[in-house]
């Protein structure tokens, strides 16, 4: 019976990520064409970027809608992330709340920068976000939560 419910909590637990787009630094992915996009190459880091184009099964981050996903991949590894969610109706600022849920899940507050923009530096990564309309966020305006490993650690 223990033995039961120990593989049953596994199949779930794998059902679970491999049914999520909830990429984090350090995952291996594979990128098929059927799920995503190059976007670009960098050759001073060797980082291929990619647009996830698959189906959305977690249409949700932070309490906003996911627009758009891009991940970097360096061999295969996951070096950035970029989440480009969508502001709620009528939301032109960050709001408190957006910060209190994402500085739960890292555990160290978020530092505000100029033109509302907010960053921190754990260990060896970088986590960013602000609110943007541009070519990266693909035009359309976005909240861009953005994780990457540090660059002198990406140079080749």
């Amino acid at each position: 019976m223990k033995c039961k419910i120990i593989i049953l909590t596994l199949v779930l637990l794998f059902s679970a990520y491999s049914f999520s787009q909830k990429f984090q630094l350090g995952d291996r992915i594979i990128p098929s064409i059927s799920q995503f996009k190059l976007l670009d190459f960098s050759p001073s880091t060797r980082v291929y970027t990619y647009q996830y184009i698959g189906v959305l099964k977690d249409k949700y981050l932070f309490d906003h809608k996911i627009g758009e996903i891009t991940v970097g991949l360096k061999k295969g590894v996951v070096v950035t992330t970029v989440y480009f969610l969508i502001p709620k109706k009528g939301e032109r600022d960050i709001s408190k709340a957006t910060l209190k849920l994402i500085e739960k899940r890292l555990s160290v507050p978020l530092v505000e920068i100029p033109n509302q923009q907010y960053a921190v530096n754990i260990e060896d990564t970088f986590i960013s976000l602000r609110l943007r309309t541009n070519s990266f966020t693909f035009d359309k305006l976005r909240m861009v939560y953005l994780t990457t490993i540090k660059y002198s650690i990406l140079m080749p």
